[in-house]
C-alpha cells in the first residue's frame, strides 16, 4: 500500500509540475497558424542599444523560435545584437524606456508567436547576442522552441530568469560573477536543461523547475557563501554534480522510479544525503529536490 501511495503521489506531483510548466512558459510557445507568413530573403541585420547615461539596466531577450546566443563583450555600450532571419513577421524589434537610473530593454521576435503548421526547416531566426561588461544587469531570458547557449562569463548579473518551452538550454559561468545575484531562476518545459559552474554564479537562491525534460546542474565553481537550491522536476532526470570541497546536503522529496544513484555522497536519513565535506567545510550548499516521476542522480567529487 505504501509503495501504492507514494507512487500516487508521484503522479500527483508530476500533474501539478507540467501544469505550473504550462502556466510559467506558456506564453513562449509558439502558436500554429495557417496563414501563410511573408518568407524573404535572409536578412543580416545588426543592431545596437547605448546605456543612455543609466547606472544599470534591465534587458528581457524574447525569441519564440529557431536559436538564440548570449556572451559578454568588450566595446559595445549596453546590447549589439546580430540577427539573421528569413521570415518579415520576425523582425526583431527592441524597446527601450528609462526609469530612474535603469534603462528597460525588450528584444522580441516581432510578431513571433505565429509559425506555419507542418514543416518549416527551411525558416531562419537565429539570434547572437553580446552584453557589455561590468555594467550590473538584471537579465531575462525567455525562449519558446530550438535552443539557446548562454555563456554569461564576465556579465555582472544582479538578477537572472530563464524561462524555455521545449528548448534546450546550456548555460555557463566562466568566472565568478562580480555582482551578488540573489535569486537565479530557472524554468524549462519539454527540454533538456544544463548550467555549468553555477558556484561562480553569486547567487543566495537557485530555483529549478523543471517539466519533461532533463535538468544537468554543476555546481563547480568560487562559492562566497553558503546557498540553497530548489528544484522541482515532473518526468525527468535531476542530475546535481558538486566539488568534493563544498560541504553538500541533499533532500529529495517524492518517489523517482529508478531510485537515487549517489557517487560521493552517503545516505543520512530517510531520502537525505550528504558528502564527505558537509559539516567540516565553511561553506555550506543546501539542495532540495521534489520530483514527480523523474531520476535522481547526485555526484560529489
Amino acid at each position: 500500500m505504501s509503495t501504492l501511495a507514494g507512487r500516487s503521489r508521484g503522479l500527483r506531483l508530476y500533474t501539478l509540475f507540467l501544469f505550473l510548466v504550462v502556466v510559467l512558459s506558456g506564453c513562449m510557445v509558439p502558436i500554429p497558424t495557417i496563414q501563410p507568413l511573408t518568407q524573404i530573403e535572409p536578412v543580416d541585420e545588426v543592431q545596437t542599444v547605448d546605456l543612455g547615461g543609466a547606472a544599470r539596466a534591465d534587458v528581457r531577450l524574447r525569441m519564440l523560435l529557431r536559436s538564440m546566443s548570449v556572451s559578454a563583450a568588450d566595446g559595445i555600450p549596453l546590447l549589439r545584437g546580430r540577427f539573421r532571419y528569413n521570415v518579415a513577421e520576425w523582425a526583431p524589434n527592441i524597446v527601450q524606456e528609462m526609469k530612474d537610473t535603469t534603462l528597460h530593454v525588450t528584444v522580441g521576435q516581432g510578431l513571433g508567436s505565429q509559425i506555419p503548421l507542418g514543416e518549416h526547416a527551411d525558416l531562419q531566426n537565429a539570434w547572437d547576442v553580446e552584453l557589455a561588461r561590468g555594467i550590473p544587469l538584471d537579465l531575462t531570458a525567455d525562449i519558446g522552441t530550438g535552443e539557446a547557449r548562454l555563456d554569461l562569463t564576465g556579465l555582472s548579473l544582479t538578477g537572472l530568469t530563464v524561462t524555455s518551452g521545449s528548448s534546450d538550454v546550456s548555460l555557463s559561468f566562466g568566472v565568478r560573477n562580480p555582482q551578488p545575484l540573489g535569486t537565479l531562476r530557472l524554468t524549462s518545459g519539454a527540454g533538456k536543461l544544463v548550467a555549468s559552474s553555477l558556484g561562480n554564479a553569486n547567487f543566495d537562491q537557485l530555483s529549478v523547475l523543471g517539466g519533461a525534460g532533463s535538468v544537468d546542474l554543476d555546481f563547480s565553481g568560487d562559492f562566497q557563501r553558503s546557498a540553497v537550491a530548489d528544484v522541482k522536476s515532473g518526468a525527468g532526470r535531476v542530475t546535481v554534480r558538486v566539488p568534493g570541497g563544498l560541504g553538500v546536503r541533499v533532500t529529495v522529496a517524492g518517489t523517482p522510479v529508478t531510485g537515487i544513484d549517489t557517487l560521493g555522497f552517503e545516505e543520512q536519513g530517510d531520502k537525505v544525503y550528504v558528502n564527505a565535506a558537509y559539516g567540516v567545510a565553511p561553506l555550506t550548499l543546501s539542495v532540495k529536490i521534489t520530483t514527480g516521476v523523474g531520476a535522481v542522480s547526485l555526484v560529489s567529487q
